[in-house]
């Protein structure tokens, strides 16, 4: 038996659970990355236009859309493949 184990093993379950009735949501991918894309370039502002779509305002660049939905299907697959994406998307975006 492990005697280290510092949180129960059905915590998270527990919690996944228990979020919905407390009324927070998680997250959606377009506020997640547009938190990426703030974090990354402070002087960028992001707006959905659409769900999945994101209107990145780069000062003195033309704007750029970004497609939500490849990104996120990539960060579904793993953590290596999130991070990949997610770097190529804040490449794409940087200056030229």
């Amino acid at each position: 038996m492990n005697r280290h184990r510092i949180l129960p093993p059905n915590l998270l379950l527990w919690a996944a659970l228990l979020l919905p009735a407390c009324g927070q949501q998680p997250p959606s991918w377009d506020k997640l990355l547009a938190g990426k894309i703030t974090g990354q370039y402070p002087d960028y502002s992001v707006t959905v236009t659409a769900p999945g779509q994101l209107s990145v305002m780069r000062p003195r660049m033309p704007a750029k859309e970004v497609q939500v939905k490849p990104i996120a299907q990539h960060c579904l697959r793993g953590g290596r493949d999130c991070s990949y994406a997610v770097d190529q998307m804040l490449l794409l975006l940087r200056d030229p």
